[in-house]
């Protein structure tokens, strides 16, 4: 049987006795917002650290990796507010991988890994993909530590991949980006092996109640769940 399919079975079983309680969640996220503190300010772009503007105004890295800003001149054949125009646009040649791991516990419940995480832009932590990741950072061209959990995302074998899609970014923002999106079974033993207090396992009844909050749940966690 497909594993998507047989995935699908169950969830609907799962839904009759799994968890649907979010206010231990919602207790437990403000507590990691209080510990998680990230200064984010703005600075001149000559000052970035091996970002460089060239003579045609783009923007890169001196490894040529992570993206670009470009600039772009477009004309619409449908109907726009304006027929054509000058905008800038991220381009970001190879993608990421945006992955949640799930597990089904002894009792049946499924329960899928979301890991609370602030991007520079965001006031608050948001409950995010288990595993976001470019490929320059895969490639860890940051100089940094290894994306958490690639040990799962990234082995070779694909028996624990449950479904895969490519989805392709925002197109007025970003080039032609896409990203692999990917929902992956774990072992229970490789579950309890995960320490990360920024990691909390939800069913998706709690993920579907969170949503109806405002500021809680990444978009990217609505689009991997999608394909279930």
């Amino acid at each position: 049987m497909n594993k998507l399919i047989e995935f699908r079975r169950k969830i609907e079983l799962s839904k009759n006795i799994e968890n649907k309680d979010i206010l231990k969640v919602i207790t437990w996220l403000k507590k990691r917002n209080k510990k998680n503190r990230m200064k984010a300010q703005k600075i001149n772009i000559n000052n970035l650290k091996d970002w460089f503007v060239h003579k045609n105004g783009n923007i890169s890295h001196k490894s040529s990796q992570f993206f670009s800003i470009e600039g772009v001149k477009v004309s619409s054949a449908f109907e726009r507010e304006i027929k054509s125009w000058d905008q800038p646009i991220l381009n970001q040649k190879h993608g990421g991988i945006l992955a949640i791991l799930t597990r089904e516990k002894k009792s049946g419940i499924i329960e899928f890994l979301l890991f609370a995480r602030r991007e520079p832009g965001d006031k608050n932590l948001k409950l995010c993909p288990s595993f976001s990741a470019t490929q320059s950072n895969i490639n860890r061209a940051h100089g940094g530590k290894k994306t958490p959990l690639s040990e799962f995302v990234l082995r070779k074998s694909k028996k624990n991949v449950i479904g895969s899609t490519i989805h392709y970014e925002e197109g007025a923002r970003f080039w032609q980006k896409p990203n692999k999106n990917v929902l992956i079974k774990i072992t229970n033993n490789e579950a309890h092996k995960i320490k990360n207090e920024n990691f909390i396992w939800l069913t998706l009844s709690q993920i579907k109640k969170l949503n109806q909050k405002k500021g809680i749940i990444n978009p990217f966690v609505k689009t991997i769940l999608f394909m279930i």
